[in-house]
């Protein structure tokens, strides 16, 4: 990921911004039903190992070009996107599927509660880190 960021800083002009958007895994993520009005947590979705290595691996790349002086820290902060599903099964499917996450949530309610909702509208809400990267000149 290094090389990638040196590449981009050539090609930007000094001044130019760099947005790094990624999810955060620094907080998990969460499975909730969708209610009339706003949502009820059913669960807890964790990262996977190799993504929670992963995600340590371009934060030590984002540090590294910072303090090689290629850019500079402007602004960071965090949002949280929703992913929606038509049930608890298509959430599950999608769980069992991807790669970022673990493939099963540590639910918070019983069985029983899951069940007489299995066929409500979910969604995982996940948080997403971003920040603004400025390009300084080149020291060459």
């Amino acid at each position: 990921m290094v090389d990638a960021l040196v590449e981009v800083h050539r090609v930007l002009a000094p001044g130019g911004i760099l947005v790094d958007a990624r999810p955060d895994s620094r907080v998990p993520a969460y499975a909730e039903r969708r209610k009339p009005r706003g949502f009820q947590r059913y669960g807890v979705v964790n990262t996977s190992r190799l993504e929670l290595a992963n995600d340590r691996a371009s934060d030590r790349a984002i540090s590294l070009v910072v303090r090689e002086g290629l850019f500079k820290r402007t602004r960071g902060g965090r949002f949280w996107h929703r992913v929606p599903f038509s049930d608890l099964a298509e959430l599950r499917k999608y769980l069992w599927e991807h790669l970022r996450f673990v493939h099963r949530a540590e639910w918070v309610v019983g069985v029983a509660t899951r069940k007489h909702h299995a066929n409500d509208q979910f969604v995982i809400r996940r948080a997403v880190r971003y920040e603004l990267l400025e390009a300084l000149p080149s020291r060459i």
